[in-house]
């Protein structure tokens, strides 16, 4: 594998129907531009998102537990500061056992990470124990891991990509003019084979499952979390900062940020994925940039219209009068009764 030049990376993408898979030998799909999430295989073991609103993960052995047991923690911090309900998902540890969905996380020495999307028959995470990759800082990176796993594919993979960014793809440590002519840049399954790391900015022929909700939910989010900063990957001169893989349409050589937390959509995402059927409403109001509508109090007792009062004094005399006349009856027929 290729060092300091992947950035983060998945493998969930391979073990995909060929139907859902644009690339020479497959068939074409029609991409849904919104919210670019995984889109769940009807295959048994196939990638979906975790069932009972909980990613279950445990860690391949204790030196990965020892190193990543807390990071796991902090990462997912993120998100649910950020404003994942953990009522929707949440994440717990488990033993696991084989016939169970559980991400196996593993520590390696390399400055990369690698993570399946969704769940499947063997969630997996390898994870670069450094700062030196990515982000920059290890709980980002961790949180943009556990974003593959909820199920995320990256925010400058989509098929409209090249509508807001520009990819200088000359720009990466790896290319070079041979490569370029072999699909570099373009060929998406040629970067798999090749462990070219174009593979992390090719365009992704993958479907979303999720419904067009609302307008926002084509927005291009160039805060998500699941969005590379300009200079990721980039060939860096002696002299001078990274050249600018993902510049922006108006300016390519100007960088994207660096996303530090999951943004409010990446959260909206996520939340409206994983809703409860007691929350579904309100997520899909959040989700779609609208705090949900408020409360409606009880309804007032209707205030007496002028006269109102004197009828109702009328009608309460005519109850008492009615009770009065009953009651004398009822003591006449007693009377009646004891002369008999």
């Amino acid at each position: 594998m290729y060092q300091n030049i992947c950035l983060f990376g998945y493998l969930a993408l391979f073990s995909f129907n060929p139907g859902t898979l644009a690339a020479p030998g497959f068939s074409n799909v029609n991409l849904d531009k919104r919210w670019f999430t995984l889109n769940p295989s009807p295959e048994a073991g196939g990638t979906r998102p975790w069932p009972g609103h909980k990613l279950k993960y445990k860690f391949k052995d204790e030196n990965s537990k020892s190193k990543l047991g807390e990071l796991v923690k902090e990462g997912w911090k993120l998100w649910t500061d950020n404003g994942v309900d953990k009522a929707n998902i949440d994440i717990e540890e488990s033993a696991g056992s084989p016939d169970q969905e559980v991400l196996v996380i593993e520590v390696t020495g390399e400055p990369k990470a690698i993570t399946t999307v969704g769940s499947s028959a063997q969630p997996r995470m390898q994870f670069g124990d450094s700062d030196s990759y990515g982000l920059l800082d290890k709980t980002a990176n961790m949180a943009h891991e556990l974003g593959h796993s909820l199920g995320f594919y990256h925010e400058h993979q989509r098929d409209d990509r090249d509508e807001h960014v520009v990819f200088n793809c000359k720009n990466l440590q790896d290319w070079s003019e041979d490569k370029e002519k072999d699909g570099f840049c373009t060929e998406l399954m040629a970067a798999k084979q090749e462990g070219w790391s174009s593979l992390d900015w090719i365009i992704l022929p993958v479907t979303t499952q999720q419904p067009p909700l609302c307008e926002k939910s084509d927005d291009y989010d160039e805060d998500s979390i699941m969005h590379y900063p300009g200079g990721a990957g980039a060939k860096k001169p002696f002299i001078g900062h990274r050249k600018t893989v993902l510049g922006r349409k108006d300016n390519p050589d100007e960088s994207f940020k660096k996303n530090m937390k999951p943004s409010s959509v990446d959260v909206g995402r996520a939340n409206v994925m994983y809703s409860t059927p007691e929350n579904k409403k309100r997520d899909i109001t959040k989700a779609c940039g609208d705090e949900p509508p408020a409360e409606q109090p009880p309804p007032e007792e209707p205030v007496p219209e002028e006269g109102d009062e004197d009828d109702q004094e009328d009608a309460e005399e005519d109850a008492e009068d009615e009770q009065e006349d009953a009651e004398e009856d009822a003591e006449e027929a007693e009377e009646e009764s004891e002369d008999d």
